[in-house]
């Protein structure tokens, strides 16, 4: 029974942190990287601003992530899957769509010009 409680409890601080983890990424990568993104996008000089925010936003996210580091290590060694590929998808989806658009500015697939038609022509 004790050993029911002490494995639950467990269980729980794993999903805490895990999600704590999460709500970061998303709050500096997806909100921040997004906002911050769009703001760049209306300058003369997309790609370096979007360089500037992304270097930033790594000076934000460095000693959060080494402060965590052995948690996500021994997760990711565990195999846990609050650290799956599943989990990361749905948990840290603004996490992953802000890194993504800040990333397509800075290496210039999306700058003052672009709308929905030109981003549809360069698909085959």
């Amino acid at each position: 029974m004790a050993h029911d409680i002490h494995s639950s409890y467990i269980q729980q601080e794993i999903e805490r942190r895990a999600n704590s983890w999460y709500l970061f990424l998303n709050e500096i990568f997806g909100i921040a990287g997004f906002g911050l993104a769009l703001g760049a996008i209306g300058t003369d000089s997309p790609q370096f601003y979007a360089s500037i925010i992304l270097i930033f936003l790594f000076l934000i996210y460095v000693p959060e992530a080494y402060r965590r580091r052995i948690f996500i290590k021994t997760l990711r060694e565990e195999r846990h899957p609050a650290l799956g590929l599943l989990s990361t998808f749905r948990a840290g989806s603004v996490y992953l769509f802000g890194l993504l658009f800040l990333l397509l500015v800075m290496l210039g697939a999306l700058d003052k010009t672009t709308t929905w038609a030109s981003i549809w022509a360069k698909i085959p």
